[in-house]
């Protein structure tokens, strides 16, 4: 399997294991399931707009996103929530296969919440919904070093 995201892993470096789907999923319930992992250990990567500016969230699958802190932390008051047509044509991406590396996000400002770094190993989408990719928490950290990495999630 090729995707933008193995070839820029592969360019740098970064470790990782392929974990292919007996069927292409979208969500990261089903993503979980196909790949035998917990909730926990699935990253999700969200799109939001303010206008003509995009801006990334990070966290674990299973936390939800606290829009009021991100939109605070990154001075945008007006940011909603991407579209399929919109994510497609700005990154070239799947709606739910968006990874949180990669030379397409590194030009947004990207804010990472600290819990997604709690699991050893975590798994992030491929690019691709027919698998994903596991990594250590480690070599994630290393590719995130240029985000912002602060709490985004919903207090419980």
């Amino acid at each position: 399997m090729n995707t933008i995201i193995t070839e820029y892993l592969d360019e740098l470096d970064v470790p990782y294991k392929i974990k292919h789907h007996a069927k292409p999923v979208f969500t990261s319930e089903e993503a979980a399931k196909e790949r035998g992992v917990r909730l926990s250990q699935i990253i999700k990567t969200m799109l939001l707009m303010d206008r003509d500016e995009v801006v990334v969230a990070v966290l674990p699958a299973h936390k939800r996103l606290d829009v009021k802190k991100l939109k605070k932390l990154s001075g945008h008051k007006n940011l909603q929530f991407m579209g399929r047509e919109s994510i497609e044509k700005q990154t070239g991406l799947v709606v739910g296969a968006i990874a949180p590396v990669g030379k397409i996000l590194e030009r947004w400002a990207r804010f990472v919440d600290p819990s997604v770094f709690e699991e050893e190993f975590v798994d992030i989408s491929s690019g691709d919904p027919t698998a994903g990719l596991e990594l250590s928490r480690g070599d994630l950290k290393k590719l995130l070093k240029d985000a912002t990495i602060t709490e985004i999630i919903q207090r419980e």
